[in-house]
């Protein structure tokens, strides 16, 4: 996977706003604002109309509107069920993206996507872990059992000889990160070794990091960003917004957070237990490639101080035995 574009890649013009807002039958243009938001998916921008405001997003790689379909399927289903997120809003012929590629420059990004606006603050992995455990309980029982094969970005381990190599082009390169990546990536990649295949596989979110779950000024708890929903174990996911919301700063496990988070899953008939190690298969895989990729795009030369920043968050914050063994603690308990 590559590292994403750069701002410019993604940006909006009046013009493409006029169009977005026809082909989507939004009423006449009265503002476009942003980007608002960019990160590894897109950017966002907010669009005005005389109907109400819409969120826009520019996803940096080209999307299949069959599998889009798919994942706003399973939101719809989310939002039927209770769990509060952006409606996705669809053009004239009904498809959910629309190309711009008309009139603007050549290889970039030019698919669009629109939502309903919300308005969110800031991420915040401390929020009420109750009431995140109870929407992923809801996600988990409208997401339909499946035996569509697993993207391996969920699945595959990044590997010993390939941390060794990153480690060692990282110290060769004089990465301010070089020391402590070359420290941690002998018990990272000793950790991969719990790592088994899904099973019990169900659609589910499978980007449920604090970026994708806030509050808003209401107080409700938002989710966004469904592009990636597909088929996955629900025990990982479930392991995965642990380590997200029930860890601190420096990835000790917050028992008290950990317990009302699966209370709440529970309560909302959430289907997933943990039991092994094994469940935690998903979080190694997803967070060993996301360091993967920092570590990369710094050895590129590309988003230098994002890299630096994505290494130092990993780091600071990685699963480790005794993350997994303390949670799988608290889960017995709660069963």
């Amino acid at each position: 996977m590559s590292d994403p574009p750069g701002n410019g890649d993604l940006m909006l013009g009046r013009s493409d706003a006029a169009t977005i807002a026809r082909r989507y039958r939004l009423g006449p243009l009265t503002a476009l604002t942003g980007p608002t938001a960019t990160g590894m998916q897109g950017a966002v921008w907010r669009l005005s109309t005389t109907e109400g405001d819409f969120a826009v997003k520019v996803p940096v790689r080209r999307q299949d509107e069959h599998e889009m379909r798919a994942s706003a399927a399973f939101a719809d289903a989310a939002i039927a069920a209770g769990v509060f997120a952006p409606a996705a809003v669809r053009t004239i012929e009904g498809d959910l993206l629309t190309d711009l590629a008309e009139g603007r420059p050549a290889l970039e990004p030019t698919q669009v996507r629109v939502y309903d606006w919300v308005d969110l603050d800031e991420a915040d992995p401390g929020i009420d872990p109750g009431a995140v455990g109870q929407l992923l309980g809801v996600l988990h029982r409208v997401g339909e059992p499946t035996t569509a094969p697993v993207d391996p970005w969920y699945t595959e381990i990044v590997g010993e000889r390939a941390w060794a190599e990153l480690a060692r082009a990282a110290l060769d390169g004089a990465a301010p990160f070089a020391v402590d990546l070359a420290a941690a990536t002998a018990s990272v990649s000793d950790l991969e070794k719990v790592v088994r295949p899904p099973s019990g596989l169900r659609i589910c979110h499978r980007d449920l990091w604090g970026d994708n779950v806030r509050t808003t000024a209401g107080g409700r708890v938002c989710v966004i960003d469904w592009d990636n929903a597909g088929p996955a174990d629900p025990a990982g996911e479930l392991a995965m917004v642990l380590t997200e919301f029930a860890t601190d700063g420096v990835g000790s496990v917050d028992a008290g957070r950990a317990r009302r988070l699966l209370d709440g899953y529970l309560a909302a008939g959430g289907p997933a237990r943990l039991h092994a190690p094994a469940d935690f298969s998903m979080v190694l895989c997803v967070l060993g490639h996301i360091l993967e990729l920092h570590v990369r795009a710094w050895l590129r030369g590309e988003h230098l101080a994002r890299s630096v920043a994505g290494v130092a968050e990993f780091l600071d914050r990685r699963v480790t035995a005794r993350t997994i063994d303390e949670l799988l603690a608290v889960g017995a308990a709660a069963s």
